[in-house]
């Protein structure tokens, strides 16, 4: 494998609620791979999250030289063309020139750009052992929305389009509202949001059910995920019922997954991923019922790090597949 040119990397997460940028070594990876970084809340519009972003990497760098830039996205890229984005949280993507504008930022570094599933996949990936070297991959992320990608014999396949490992639109059912406009796709049940949304939509269309979560609601005026799972953890029958349906039908696509690809193993990431188990039980159950054998299901190693990890190595891959000197 070529050697990475000297200089350091910029690794930059950019998710549904929280953007993340972190300064890595160019060097052979490390256990703490992030030399620094920082985080804030992503801004509700693309232009706004690039006015912020851009700054930020600036400071972050200083007057030091990059290699190589690796950019995780929370939505879909289309890799066919130029890079182009779409969220289907933050608003304003697709009429941005984000190349151009990493350009005037930065030069010409080189960068590449994933979707935040394949990101992750990649952090994931270098985090197993390393007899697992050549395995193939498949990654669910279950978080503000819900993505995936496939790493097969340790690389990307993403697809004509970019558009491969779309997990959370796959349909599971005949009903329910997807933010893309799609009926019963696996985001408009599985998602953070989603669980949180049928959490109170039940407690308000049955007055009579009894949970802890209904003074989270009166209090706060709303719910998240992780008050769900919170709830679930102290008892509370209602809340773990919710985050099971989630959990069952995750495994579902997982088995789907299973049947299709037959991969080593299968990574549940993301937010939702850090639920207990009432979450993780039913997503078990499901799997095994529906594949025709038990692939490895295994929980996230990297945690809320797994994308901004998997940046790290995009931005490895482009200082050490573009010399430079010849640009």
């Amino acid at each position: 494998m070529p050697p990475v040119s000297s200089g350091l990397l910029l690794a930059i997460d950019i998710g549904g609620t929280k953007t993340a940028l972190a300064l890595a070594s160019s060097a052979p990876c490390t256990r703490d791979v992030f030399l620094t970084r920082r985080r804030f809340r992503t801004p509700d519009s693309a232009a706004a999250t690039l006015a912020a972003l851009l700054p930020a990497a600036r400071e972050l760098i200083g007057d030091r030289e990059l290699a190589g830039i690796g950019v995780s996205f929370g939505g879909q890229v289309r890799t066919d063309e130029a890079p182009r984005f779409r969220s289907l949280v933050i608003s304003g993507w697709e009429a941005l020139d984000v190349t151009a504008q990493f350009a005037a930022a930065f030069g010409d570094v080189p960068t590449l750009v994933a979707n935040d599933g394949e990101a992750a996949a990649r952090g994931e990936y270098v985090s197993l052992p390393t007899e697992a070297a050549g395995a193939d991959l498949a990654y669910i992320t279950v978080s503000t929305g819900v993505g995936g990608a496939f790493l097969l014999n340790g690389r990307p396949h993403r697809g004509r389009h970019g558009l491969a490992a779309e997990v959370g639109h796959i349909p599971l059912r005949s009903e329910g509202r997807c933010p893309c406009g799609g009926t019963g796709h696996l985001e408009a049940f599985a998602s953070g949001p989603a669980i949180a949304a049928a959490a109170v939509s039940r407690l308000t269309a049955s007055p009579e059910v009894g949970s802890q979560l209904r003074a989270v609601v009166g209090d706060a005026g709303t719910l998240t995920a992780r008050d769900v799972d919170d709830a679930a953890r102290r008892g509370d029958v209602f809340a773990a019922g919710i985050l099971g349906e989630a959990g069952s039908l995750v495994g579902h696509a997982a088995a789907l997954i299973s049947l299709l690809l037959d991969p080593d193993v299968i990574v549940i990431g993301g937010g939702v991923s850090q639920a207990g188990d009432a979450f993780w039980q039913p997503l078990h159950a499901a799997a095994r019922f529906e594949a025709l054998h038990d692939t490895a299901i295994l929980p996230s190693r990297l945690g809320p790090d797994s994308a901004l990890r998997g940046a790290v190595e995009l931005a490895r891959d482009a200082a050490r597949t573009t010399d430079r000197g010849d640009r």
